[in-house]
């Protein structure tokens, strides 16, 4: 009787292990499907692996991902929360939850998310830009400043971080601070369209239209679709008197889909003849 009780014993250990690792084959693959893009196909085999075990937390918070990349916030808030319901301290699904709270709307509501991600993990540097980034919603800018710069000191490679703070400062008009952010950011990840644009926008606002062109030209050739740095280059070479690649920037913007200011158009018109 004893051998086949620890027979059976036996055998579940087996089905339970077997189970075990299905589960994490499932999240593995959805994780770099995920990852890859293929959103759907994600869904379904993170689904597959939370049908398998309905308490699989890091099933419930990467579908969350996958469902907010397709725009269905309902569900992704809902599978995080799910998440946080099985593992009350995983800061990394609350700040999950909190990005959507913030797409929803409810600012109150992602901010409580990313405080308790913070009490969870004082040294989570994303929850510091998320929250940063909400705060400004709220126009405490001070409180932005403080988190971001929090970030950078975790997590001093963190391009988002230094690319958050630049957009602040130029917001706020300190273009100098500005262009040293967008710079570190550049530093850190030379493939950064975005700070290659902002940092181009900064020069112009700075009237040294030659570094914006050169800042614009990089921005577009990393993302040839990154219409906002077209209509600025356009603007660039307008202030250089380089009407024809001003027109040509225009015309590409508006392919691209950029409304251009109409006193713009006017301008460069009456200024090419």
């Amino acid at each position: 009787m004893f051998k086949l009780f620890f027979l059976a014993v036996l055998l579940l250990s087996d089905v339970s292990f077997a189970h075990a690792e299905t589960v994490r084959d499932d999240n593995a693959q959805g994780l770099a499907k995920l990852k890859s893009g293929d959103y759907k196909a994600a869904i379904d085999t993170l689904s597959r692996a939370i049908n398998l075990d309905h308490n699989d937390a890091q099933g419930y918070a990467n579908r969350a991902v996958a469902y907010g990349k397709l725009g269905d916030i309902t569900d992704a808030v809902s599978d995080a929360t799910q998440a946080i319901e099985i593992n009350p301290k995983d800061f990394k699904a609350l700040c999950i939850r909190g990005q959507f709270y913030a797409k929803k709307g409810s600012i109150i509501a992602a901010l409580s998310d990313y405080n308790e991600a913070i009490s969870i993990n004082p040294q989570f540097a994303v929850a510091y830009n998320d929250r940063g980034a909400v705060e400004i919603l709220e126009g405490n800018f001070d409180g932005a400043m403080v988190d971001f710069t929090q970030s950078i000191k975790i997590d001093p490679q963190d391009t988002h971080a230094y690319f958050l703070r630049g957009t602040l400062y130029y917001h706020q008009h300190n273009f100098v601070q500005a262009v040293a952010d967008f710079s570190q950011a550049i530093v850190i990840d030379p493939q950064d369209a975005k700070s290659y644009m902002s940092r181009g926008l900064t020069y112009l606002r700075e009237n040294y239209a030659n570094e914006a062109v050169t800042d614009l030209t990089k921005a577009v050739e990393l993302n040839p679709k990154y219409k906002r740095a077209f209509y600025n280059r356009a603007v660039a070479y307008f202030q250089l008197k380089q009407y024809d690649k001003a027109w040509i920037d225009v015309h590409k913007a508006q392919d691209l889909g950029i409304t251009v200011d109409p006193d713009f158009l006017k301008a460069l018109k009456t200024a090419s003849g």
